[in-house]
């Protein structure tokens, strides 16, 4: 799991990971890959550049840039992620739970509350859609809602992954899109890509440009209806 952290005062940063580490030696079972910021503005970048996460513990008291609106960045582009929010008071909390945030930490707080909080974001992101798949090197089980691109490159597939992973396995581009479609937010693009909308950057022209740098043309003879389409998917995001 990709987990964020982000606090500006550096000793609750390190109190937060001290915690986090010792979560993880007591769920031997689970793997995290986490990234420390400072700083709002390093968080946001790195989520603008198509960084996504599981689970992101953050501050709410940052300068310049509160975590409930960090978080409502982040949530743009993992709608699925497990939030857990740390502040020194309750002040924030109903705009907290308007974001369906898992948990609401106060300062200071024990590992049992810590624990408490990682639990649910844990089970949040278990319970997410996973596929399983036989690639060229192995199995692997793959989060839907982290699948950025599939292209077709003669009888394989490659799949990009938000993580910058790249898949590759045996399949036809067709029988991969029927999976696909039991998953809101996944178009097909001409007859060599599946897209999902949701790392959609832009569309400019006939040029639909993904947040990984990816940048897939459009066939005139259907450009009209993904624009419709990416256009349908924003204004739903927007009213989420």
């Amino acid at each position: 799991m990709q987990i964020a952290i982000c606090d500006d005062i550096q000793k609750e940063l390190e109190t937060i990971r001290a915690a986090l580490d010792t979560y993880t030696e007591t769920h031997p079972e689970l793997h995290f890959d986490i990234d420390e910021y400072n700083a709002a503005k390093d968080i946001l970048n790195a989520v603008e550049k198509g960084k996504t996460y599981d689970i992101a513990l953050l501050d709410i008291c940052m300068p310049g840039v509160l975590g409930t609106d960090v978080a409502e960045e982040m949530l743009s582009k993992s709608p699925d992620m497990g939030i857990v929010f740390l502040s020194l008071s309750a002040e924030y909390v109903v705009t907290a739970f308007e974001l369906n945030a898992t948990h609401y930490l106060l300062k200071p707080f024990s590992q049992d509350q810590f624990n408490a909080a990682l639990d649910r974001a844990v089970k949040k992101t278990e319970d997410q859609h996973f596929l399983s798949l036989a690639c060229v090197d192995g199995m692997y089980r793959v989060s839907v809602g982290k699948i950025v691109s599939i292209e077709s490159q003669k009888h394989y597939l490659v799949i990009n992954l938000s993580s910058g992973e790249i898949l590759k396995l045996r399949m036809k581009l067709s029988q991969m899109f029927e999976k696909m479609q039991n998953y809101p937010g996944f178009i097909k693009v001409g007859a060599s890509y599946v897209v999902n909308l949701v790392f959609v950057r832009r569309i400019s022209g006939n040029t639909l440009e993904m947040f990984n740098g990816i940048k897939i043309s459009i066939p005139r003879r259907s450009s009209e209806e993904v624009q419709k389409i990416y256009m349908d998917f924003c204004r739903k995001e927007a009213l989420r």
